[in-house]
């Protein structure tokens, strides 16, 4: 294998203009990897730690300057001329030096820089696209269903829903161009719609429009409205999902969620599930992703016993793409899709590990972003790569989440083979 000859990173600003990394890492054929790491707002308690500076005087505190001083001080002088034999040989090096449950030495976000940046030159200096370095033996890749973004709300837009994610799930077309033709069609049909009544057409953190709602249901009416305007048809070739973000809502054991005709503005775990079995006796939903706060494993359970047989209940939060949480879930049978995202565990490998583990379980895995996120596609080809049914990269717009959306269109380009999995993306 290669050695690593040269290593550096520099700061620079994700989608919301808040500092991250981006590294670069020479291996001794020339071949360069580049990754720049994202950066969540509604992050579950037990992500991997992101290390930052704290200084007010500098993004408010949001500076990565300890970052750079780590990788320059601690790892540079670790993985200069050393000859390691595999990603995996290389991301064990990475979580000895950090020697922390939940990266706290290292950070997350420095340890991810890391891991992304050898695993994009290894895939340049075996010759192999990125998609094909996760498995290289595969010759049935598909490509993704698209859990596209449309309405923002929670903490990604002020003044809008108290669920944080309203998206549009394409299913039922033969090819992803004409998958993403429909979201955007619906996109817009939305866009016009909301400017007609004289609303806002202004975007949240990952592009979906921030509008005023009376209660969590209205923006439901809305979006079969305009995918019936649009002219497809709603639970057939267009599904819904929803990501609530409920640990963002769970206050003193009950949770603030507006339900129409309730005067309470705080209810309780039973009337949440009920308002959810009633969403999807009278909407099309078929992705519902955390429900339930993340330490509340018992309505976890009971969600997925009452709904886990026609609806997607997705482990983001709850899982935060750990095995262990993931093995749990399993076990108590809380769930039947897992939200990964790697920067909430770290590195490539333990990634790819919580995927292999999902998948072994008949486990759905959706393969996301995050609201501060970066024009790097890597979880493009970490979707392919990995066979997973689908990715969520935000709604279409603003660069950063249609480079993702783009990079799929690129491999399938690469590789007429591809075909888009459409329906049989849910495993139920």
């Amino acid at each position: 294998m290669p050695k690593i000859t040269n290593l550096n990173s520099i700061e620079v600003l994700d989608s919301r203009g808040t500092p991250t990394i981006r590294t670069f890492m020479t291996l001794d054929d020339k071949y360069t990897g580049i990754a720049t790491v994202p950066s969540g707002a509604s992050t579950g308690k037990y992500e991997a730690a992101e290390i930052r500076d704290g200084d007010e005087n500098n993004f408010h505190g949001k500076s990565i300057n300890k970052c750079l001083d780590i990788i320059d001080k601690i790892v540079k002088p670790s993985v200069l001329n050393l000859d390691f034999q595999s990603l995996e040989e290389f991301d064990e090096l990475l979580l000895s030096l950090d020697n922390t449950k939940n990266k706290s030495n290292l950070g997350g976000n420095t340890i991810l820089s890391l891991s992304m940046s050898y695993c994009k030159a290894l895939a340049k200096s075996q010759n192999l696209e990125l998609y094909e370095f996760f498995d290289p033996s595969t010759q049935n890749y598909n490509s993704p269903v698209p859990l596209m973004n449309i309405l923002n709300g929670g903490k990604h837009a002020s003044l809008s829903s108290d669920f944080q994610e309203y998206m549009i799930m394409p299913i039922g077309f033969e090819t992803y161009a004409e998958a993403i033709n429909c979201c955007v069609k619906i996109y817009w049909t939305l866009k016009s719609f909301l400017s007609s009544k004289g609303n806002s057409t202004s975007v949240g953190d990952e592009g979906g429009f921030v509008s005023p709602y009376d209660d969590n249901e209205e923006p439901l009416k809305l979006i079969v409205k305009c995918i019936e305007k649009s002219g497809y048809i709603p639970g057939d070739e267009v599904m819904i999902g929803l990501d609530v973000a409920a640990s963002e809502l769970f206050e003193k054991n009950k949770y603030k969620v507006r339900i129409l005709k309730s005067k309470n503005e705080f209810i309780s775990k039973d009337e949440l599930l009920e308002f959810y079995i009633n969403l999807t006796k009278n909407y099309p939903i078929l992705s519902i992703e955390d429900p339930f706060d993340q330490d509340d494993w018992e309505y976890w359970n009971k969600i997925n016993k009452e709904l886990g047989n026609r609806v997607q209940i997705v482990g983001d939060d709850l899982l935060v793409t750990s095995l262990s949480k993931i093995k749990k879930s399993i076990d108590e049978q809380s769930c039947n899709t897992v939200l990964i995202k790697p920067n909430q565990i770290g590195t490539i490998t333990e990634t790819l590990s919580a995927i292999d583990l999902a998948h072994s379980n008949n486990m759905n895995t959706i393969i996301s972003h995050r609201s501060g996120d970066t024009e790097d596609s890597f979880i493009a080809d970490l979707a392919v790569g990995t066979k997973s049914t689908q990715i969520k990269s935000g709604a279409p717009s603003r660069s950063e989440r249609t480079s993702k959306y783009n990079r799929i269109s690129e491999i399938q380009m690469l590789d007429k083979n591809i075909k888009y999995i459409g329906e049989k993306s849910i495993i139920l």
